[in-house]
């Protein structure tokens, strides 16, 4: 509900400051009602003909000549009514914040005057807060006043990425903001940082409830995702409320499991830190597995090459490229004895026996959860498909293929799952055990590597390899400094070297060259530039490791 006060000369001053701002001509009143969050202020809400401003803005003409100039920015240089798609909420309100610092830059830029009006009506905040609000407060402080310092990491990163994009694609490039925006959600879902949209609202009081920028709703790529991803398992008919499990991957109870200690590299310090990370071995069990749908069959032409040896010789062959001396001399004693000789006189290659023992590495943080670029299913759904059709390929073709998965959360606890190991056949309860893995959690990667070489230790002696499939550099939500988990990858990968197991990396990243190759070494990579290249990737990659 609104009122309108178009005799009140404060409200009629700050419609021509709107309209001289804006260049265009709107209604400006007073909202009335309370906010959608009762623990909440509510927020201005702007659309092509109205502005609605707070009672408590309308009384502050610091707070309201700020909200004047941040909706005259919008009007100006936001595009209206945007899809939504498939943004979480809080992709929508790192999206939003960072539109709103870039359409008051642009406004500054045309109006240096009005700087000094959004630096007076920033709100006060919690320098040290690591909530979603506080963060989003803190970097927007960080984005319009350069003589802001603060020490942290994310808010730092997002400060340099604006200033970067600034300066390679200007203010105007609204996707290439839209890019940044989606680098540091991301980076917030890695760091596990909650965001409640009951309770979330805009930190400055003087900026409006972005519903202007936003057009919400199901559209058909919402749909398609949801169909799917698979449903969580449904509770018993008879369980009691409190004993119903949460449908969230990241609140499922999991098994302990078997503990590892594994040292860390800490390139600062130029050493280990021994016994720093702890790895829990877990194998998923099979309770967890009901109510998923059945494993799709595979629907790739490709299965893994077996090549001819002449290592690998058959005799006595109907034909071939040589004769078979010893088959020769036989046929002639035959003969002289008044027998029917044989005909198979030939000597021919074979196919060379499975010499390379492979695990496959998946990675299983909450990042490949999100809708892979250029698919309409998560991720996670492509990896455990590209894994399937491999370890089908390889199985038939008799050679040595484990899978197994990956999350941290911290260094106290990185989750290692064997989904399936050397030796053990493919059936229906390990196929729906690959296919019943969920997103959560960060990226340890070094950690993985070295249990993933431990596992491989064991194995027949003969070559050894791990392939790692990722979307992205190693992070954890305990780490700040983005080349440190980087490093110690690095560190794990040439430890696995030492003791003869080479590891092979494919990222699902347009971006990866630089962190891949620092941290697998040259022609030791793949690139996939979208989800779609990844299972004929694996295949190659796989094909190239077992003719070694």
């Amino acid at each position: 509900m609104c009122r309108a006060d178009a005799d009140t000369p404060t409200l009629a001053a700050l419609g021509l400051l709107l309209g001289g701002l804006s260049r265009r001509t709107l209604t400006l009143q007073t909202l009335a009602g309370a906010s959608p969050s009762p623990s909440a202020a509510p927020r201005a809400v702007l659309s092509t003909t109205h502005l609605l401003l707070p009672a408590a803005v309308m009384q502050d003409a610091t707070l309201a000549r700020a909200a004047i100039a941040h909706a005259a920015a919008h009007l100006l240089y936001s595009s209206q009514a945007q899809s939504a798609g498939t943004l979480k909420p809080l992709g929508l309100a790192v999206a939003s914040m960072i539109e709103d610092a870039r359409v008051e830059a642009l406004l500054m830029q045309r109006l240096p005057g009005v700087r000094r009006w959004f630096l007076q009506a920033q709100p006060a905040h919690d320098p040290h807060g690591l909530d979603v609000p506080s963060l989003l407060a803190r970097l927007g402080r960080a984005l319009l006043d350069d003589s802001y310092a603060d020490g942290n990491h994310w808010v730092h990163k997002g400060r340099t990425l604006f200033a970067a994009t600034r300066h390679d694609h200007g203010l105007a490039d609204h996707a290439a903001f839209r890019r940044l925006a989606s680098i540091l959600a991301n980076d917030l879902g890695q760091m596990r940082v909650r965001l409640d949209p009951q309770q979330c609202v805009v930190p400055a009081a003087y900026r409006d409830d972005h519903s202007y920028l936003w057009q919400y709703g199901a559209t058909a790529d919402d749909t398609t995702e949801a169909l799917q991803v698979p449903a969580a398992p449904p509770p018993p008919a008879d369980a009691s409320a409190a004993d119903t499990p949460p449908t969230d991957a990241e609140e499922q109870p999991i098994d302990e499991g078997i503990c590892h200690l594994y040292p860390e590299w800490d390139y600062r310090l130029q050493r280990e830190r021994t016994d720093w990370c702890t790895v829990r071995e877990v194998v998923p069990p099979a309770a967890t597995l009901h109510g998923l749908p059945p494993a799709p069959e595979p629907t790739t032409p490709w299965r893994s090459r077996r090549r001819l040896s002449r290592n690998q010789r058959l005799r006595r062959q109907w034909e071939g490229e040589e004769l078979d001396l010893d088959a020769a001399i036989d046929v002639q004693v035959e003969r002289r004895l008044a027998l029917a000789p044989d005909g198979r006189l030939f000597v021919r290659p074979g196919i060379e026996a499975p010499r390379c023992s492979v695990l496959v590495l998946l990675d299983l943080s909450a990042s490949t959860g999100d809708v892979a670029a250029g698919s309409t299913q998560p991720l996670l759904a492509v990896e455990q498909q590209a894994a399937l059709l491999l370890a089908r390929a390889a199985q038939a073709g008799h050679d040595r293929i484990a899978i197994h998965g990956f999350a941290s959360n911290t260094r106290a606890a990185v989750q290692y799952l064997r989904l399936l190991d050397f030796g053990t056949p493919l059936d229906a309860v390990h196929t729906q055990r690959i296919l019943g893995t969920r997103a959560a959690g960060s990226t340890r990667i070094g950690a993985a590597l070295r249990h993933a070489t431990r596992c491989l230790l064991v194995e027949p002696a003969g070559p050894r390899a791990i392939v790692l499939i990722t979307d992205g550099a190693p992070s954890d939500i305990d780490v700040f400094d983005a080349r440190y988990l980087t490093e110690d990858a690095r560190a794990a990968v040439l430890a696995a070297r030492r003791l003869g197991v080479q590891c092979q990396g494919l990222v699902v990243d347009p971006g990866a060259d630089a962190y891949v190759r620092r941290i697998f070494g040259w022609r030791n990579y793949r690139v996939a530039e979208t989800a779609a290249q990844l299972p004929r990737q694996l295949g190659e990659l796989y094909d190239r490791l077992a003719a070694r």
